[in-house]
């Protein structure tokens, strides 16, 4: 591709998602909803997260750097009075009895030098609007985490309260059971401290639940951070099917941190060619009005420094090797690209591999041992040890497979901010 065809991607691009962001602000989402969607979360995002407005206000100073260079330099003007017998007795005439001298000049930049300044300056908006891009695309990945990471929160507050109903369950019929004689007291002692375990688990996933939400409504720019909201998604096992075999040839050429190093590497580039204009001289012409004790002539003329010893040959060499530099970050880049990629893919086929065992026995056992197990208990063919085994073990395979679901939605979020697309 191009670096036309490239520059004018870039532009497109962002110039839509300015235009969005634009929309959105005129329109921001009133707060927190109570039910909170990943969409809804991403649009507060764009619009109230600290991070990205920073990152908009690096285009603002581009285009003021832009505004800058392309300005002219300012004009000199001169005054200079000599040889006025000020400490004479009788000096004479103010303007007749001195040499006066009035001067106006303007530095001439040659080489177009202007025009080169103005170029390295809008390729930094390039490099800033990337940026920005580059920005959203790894602000969106972290909102997926934090927002998934209150959904798998959810999901285990949930277990582990239902798991502390049906464990009170039991207290209740080993207390009736103890009323008629038909246990002793340590056994229900025994059961009765054996629910502070599960209570303890059930304190921990609230407090976890409340601590992701915390988190949450920081990356959204939320001030009031014990806002009360909940989530709609679940966590839910969608295996993943495409071929990433052209995606990341595109990804090469699309993803905003590898735009923005190639344009900073087209900065460099014009860096050098304005560096060896610096070589070249101006030139100042000026003209103006001399007094020269009541005698009146003009004066004009021009001044140009002679390129002798200094024709910028350091800033020239200096820019030559930062373009080198530049040029290796690029392919570092891309290199670096190309492992994010595959690791990501890696990743996302081991999750499936792990939620696919999880669902095609472990938990369906776990449900069943879980189940006889008490229906054994309650009618007392089963002692209390089997019986919190099976219990322990039922919580320990769901919590396994939650989070196994929560780890492959995290690999895909992770593969589609590898590849700066959505998949």
């Amino acid at each position: 591709m191009s670096s036309f065809l490239l520059r004018l991607r870039v532009l497109l691009f962002s110039s839509v998602f300015m235009f969005i962001a634009t929309v959105s602000a005129q329109n921001p989402p009133e707060g927190i909803p109570s039910t909170l969607t990943l969409d809804t979360a991403t649009e507060i995002l764009l619009v109230a997260n600290p991070t990205l407005l920073r990152a908009r206000e690096d285009i603002s100073i581009s285009r003021a750097d832009v505004a800058t260079a392309r300005a002219l330099p300012n004009p000199d003007f001169e005054v200079n009075s000599e040889s006025y017998p000020l400490f004479e007795s009788h000096p004479g005439p103010f303007l007749n009895n001195q040499e006066l001298v009035v001067r106006a000049a303007q530095t001439l930049e040659t080489a177009g030098k202007r025009d080169k300044r103005a170029r390295v300056a809008q390729q930094n908006v390039a490099v800033a609007q990337a940026g920005l891009q580059d920005t959203v695309r790894q602000l969106k990945l972290e909102l997926r985490q934090r927002y998934y990471a209150v959904v798998l929160a959810k999901a285990e507050a949930n277990l582990a309260q239902d798991i502390l109903k049906q464990f009170d369950e039991i207290i209740r019929l080993n207390q009736a059971r103890f009323d008629q004689g038909e246990v002793s007291g340590l056994d229900l002692a025994r059961v009765q401290t054996e629910r502070l375990r599960f209570f303890n688990d059930a304190t921990s996933a609230n407090l976890q639940l409340k601590n992701a939400k915390v988190a949450l409504l920081e990356l959204l720019g939320t001030r009031n951070v014990t806002t009360e909201f909940d989530v709609s998604e679940n966590l839910r096992f969608q295996p993943f099917r495409r071929d990433l075999q052209n995606v990341v040839e595109e990804s090469l050429e699309t993803r905003p941190d590898l735009v923005a190093e190639r344009q900073r590497l087209e900065r460099e580039r014009r860096q050098v060619t304005l560096e060896k204009a610096n070589g070249v001289p101006n030139i100042t012409p000026f003209c103006g009005y001399k007094r020269d004790f009541g005698t009146n002539t003009a004066a004009m003329g021009f001044s140009i420094p002679l390129p002798i010893f200094n024709r910028n040959q350091g800033g020239v060499a200096r820019a030559s090797a930062q373009e080198a530099q530049q040029r290796y970050q690029v392919e570092r880049a891309e290199l670096g690209v190309r492992r994010e990629i595959q690791q990501a893919l890696q990743t996302v086929e081991t999750q499936e591999e792990r939620v696919k065992a999880l669902e095609g026995g472990y938990l369906d056992s776990a449900q069943k041992a879980r189940d006889i197990a008490q229906a054994s208990y309650r009618l007392g063919a089963l002692d209390l040890v089997a019986f919190l085994d099976a219990e322990r073990a039922y919580r320990e395979t769901l919590r396994t497979y939650y989070e196994a679901l929560f780890d492959h939605q995290i690999a895909l979020f992770q593969l589609s901010a590898a590849t700066g697309k959505e998949l």
